[in-house]
């Protein structure tokens, strides 16, 4: 029986079922792209458009932040610069409103909701918090789907290496089969052959039984083991398809990761869902504050009139200094303030060089592959133009 079985598992038909996923992510661009893997290098084109655009966007985006950091900088150097007269009054200022703040933290300590530092983070974003909301949601909802993806992906490379481990086994199998059964039918032909001889009997209808059998059974094994073959490359086609789509989802992970990481450490949080927990305990401070500064003084007369000056004497951003008042006031803190802008600048930087390189890749790739579909020429012409990309 365990013989039969054998023999059994090796001609019945391997079922090759294929896992669908919906892409929902990335602007279904798994789905998109394994379409396009199958229609060709046309298509293909689309994709390099998408790339590129892509990058540039993001480097538009990053270089507007970019020089936010830089126009910082320009203003620590405005106020340091500034006349020694005009520098103590602004000192002067500042430690009226670190009074005042210093004040407001003590009154506020015995809550111990969340520190000064991320009172005053959330204070400076404060009008733009609806945006930063929608950004970290945005980008947090593509981490998840992305690293989704990419797992699924990998489960179909995964099940596919295991389907053509099998179907090298059962052709492992099938080998040893065939030279089994031709062995030993040629061994009882020849037995057959030697006691029709020393018989002197008849035995050329047995032999030419077995013949016919050992003629079938190889038609039947040549065949299956064709069919396994055909198998075999189709289960390497999934899986090299489920390898090439993992490759360019790790392109968008990439931007997403980085992207999503910056902002971690420009708000020092660890997700969006401590942002907003900040926020919630910032409301109930803030409205603590107000009922506080109205016994104390408000803070919002001293801010305006640092802005004022500051503003007079050429800083961009007057703004922030209000909750920057310990830069102001001790030059280690503004070293501090420095670093951090240092830190953000550098990894902005690394981000645009990052999608620059994606930019050039996708204008290479579309060179060459005009260079090797020439006829292809006019098409791309049209794709570029709709895209506004200049291939020179």
């Amino acid at each position: 029986m365990g013989f039969l079985s054998a023999v059994k598992d090796i001609f019945t038909k391997t079922e090759i079922t294929e896992e669908t996923f919906e892409y929902e992510s990335i602007d279904s661009f798994l789905s998109r792209r394994e379409q396009q893997e199958e229609e060709g290098p046309s298509e293909d084109i689309i994709y390099k458009c998408d790339q590129i655009v892509d990058a540039t966007y993001q480097m538009e985006d990053l270089r507007v932040e970019y020089e936010m950091v830089t126009s910082y900088f320009t203003d620590i150097q405005t106020i340091e610069e500034l006349p020694q007269d005009v520098r103590q009054e602004i000192i002067n200022i500042a430690k009226k409103i670190a009074f005042l703040e210093n004040e407001t933290t003590q009154f506020l300590h015995s809550d111990d909701r969340i520190s000064d530092e991320n009172f005053r983070m959330i204070q400076g974003v404060e009008k733009e918090l609806t945006q930063v909301f929608g950004q970290l949601k945005d980008l947090e909802d593509m981490d998840m789907k992305i690293k989704r993806d990419m797992k699924h992906l990998e489960a179909e490379k995964n099940s596919q290496e295991y389907i053509q481990a099998s179907i090298e086994e059962r052709q492992s199998k099938l080998r040893m089969f065939l030279i089994i059964f031709g062995t030993s039918a040629a061994l009882i032909v020849l037995t057959l052959a030697v006691v029709g001889l020393l018989t002197e009997s008849s035995l050329l209808i047995p032999i030419l039984l077995i013949i016919l059998v050992v003629l079938a059974m190889a038609a039947l094994t040549v065949v299956t083991y064709r069919n396994l073959s055909f198998e075999f490359k189709m289960s390497e086609a999934r899986e090299n398809r489920a390898i090439n789509l993992m490759n360019k989802v790790k392109i968008k992970y990439i931007n997403n990761t980085s992207t999503l990481e910056y902002l971690y450490s420009k708000y020092n949080i660890k997700s969006l869902r401590e942002m907003e927990y900040l926020y919630e305990q910032y409301l109930i401070m803030v409205d603590e504050v107000r009922k506080y500064q109205r016994t104390t003084g408000d803070l919002r007369e001293l801010s305006e009139s640092l802005t004022k000056l500051l503003f007079q004497y050429g800083v961009k951003d007057p703004d922030i200094w209000a909750k920057q008042s310990a830069a102001l006031i001790d030059n280690r803190e503004m070293v501090e303030v420095k670093h951090s802008l240092n830190v953000r600048r550098q990894k902005l930087r690394e981000q645009m060089a990052y999608n620059e390189e994606l930019r050039l890749a996708g204008l290479k790739d579309i060179r060459e592959m005009l260079k090797e579909n020439p006829e292809l020429r006019e098409q791309v012409k049209r794709e570029l133009e709709i895209y506004h990309i200049n291939l020179q």
